[in-house]
């Protein structure tokens, strides 16, 4: 005989089991569409910028898209939207460090290969890390974070001598936009915190700041290029055509949605497991690039893949292995 208290026991049980295994679905779901989408997002925002480099025209469009979007997701779930003229001017510097990497981002996939983009963009937890260290803040820096660094930075030296549509602007590029990107963690530590704004709130007033900073930069290069940039879209098949508007349209929106997924997945975990997975999103997004469009590889330049790879997995360690003390700040991820 099975009593009424060892039924509610085990009835309990059972029902926090159901739980965690939903919780563990809504995680595995959320981290792959995260994954996913922000693959298309590089992918077709790379392919549009090979038919048509108009980068600052595709760039003022993400910005834009992510605010409406998110606008209307706080909308649909009732959630108040805490946007005040303080929290603005608060936010007003870690939207320009914001705003200019994702430009520097983007004109990177246009000078150069999409994977080898990515690899060097593996380097932006190093840059973070060493703004942090020359701010003199060095909470939750292990060793073993330090040591993660060595093949990372060695991968992508052997990848740059290697082949792999290596080009120097292309390489400066995306440096300055981890240089930017890794003030922006710093800043934006300070800055989320002060202000009592949650990750999403912050997505929201960094794509309208961004959407207003880039407005200057589309018409400068309207100003330079349009002539040039419409009498290429007249010359145009109805195929190509096509295919431009269809790549920009899947571009512009995986980016949203992978920003939405991003940040979804950091309120159902947590900064250090978020960190942890955005490790190895780069390194998933270094294979899917060369996957999709089938570069040809030099041995050294694959050698130095595999090194980027084997640090970022290190890295990925590292942080997953640190005190729960010690937490990561709550930084806005990007590309």
């Amino acid at each position: 005989m099975v009593s009424e208290g060892e039924e509610e026991g085990r009835d309990g049980g059972d029902a926090i089991g159901r739980r965690r295994m939903m919780y563990l679905l809504r995680v595995a779901v959320g981290g792959l569409a995260w994954f996913i989408f922000s693959a298309f997002s590089s992918i077709y925002i790379k392919r549009t910028i090979n038919i048509l480099p108009a980068v600052a025209k595709l760039t003022l469009l993400e910005f834009a898209i992510g605010a409406v979007m998110t606008w209307l997701y706080l909308l649909l779930l009732g959630r108040e939207i805490r946007i005040t003229p303080a929290i603005i001017r608060s936010f007003l510097p870690v939207s320009v460090a914001y705003a200019l990497g994702h430009v520097l981002t983007n004109f990177s996939f246009g000078a150069t290969s999409l994977a080898f983009a990515h690899t060097v963009k593996a380097l932006e937890p190093f840059v973070a890390v060493l703004l942090q260290r020359v701010l003199g803040d060095t909470a939750g820096h292990s060793s073993l974070m330090y040591l993660s660094f060595i093949p990372i930075s060695a991968g992508i030296g052997l990848a740059s001598t290697g082949s792999m549509n290596f080009t120097w602007r292309g390489f400066f590029l995306a440096m300055s936009s981890n240089l930017c990107f890794g003030t922006r963690n710093v800043l934006s530590k300070k800055t989320s915190s002060s202000s009592g704004v949650d990750v999403i709130d912050c997505f929201l007033i960094l794509s309208i700041l961004g959407t207003l900073y880039t407005i200057p930069l589309w018409l400068l290069s309207e100003f330079l290029y349009g002539d040039w940039m419409n009498a290429e879209i007249q010359e145009m098949s109805a195929e190509t055509a096509s295919d431009f508007l269809i790549s920009a349209v899947i571009g512009v929106v995986a980016h949203w949605i992978y920003n939405q997924a991003s940040f979804n997945f950091l309120f159902l975990t947590s900064p250090i497991t978020h960190s942890v997975a955005n490790a190895a999103r780069r390194l998933f997004l270094i294979v899917a690039a060369l996957l999709y469009f089938s570069h040809s590889v030099s041995g050294q330049a694959g050698m130095g893949v595999a090194l980027t790879l084997c640090g970022i997995m290190l890295y990925g360690y590292a942080v997953a292995g640190q005190q729960r003390e010690h937490t990561l700040p709550h930084t806005i991820q990007r590309t």
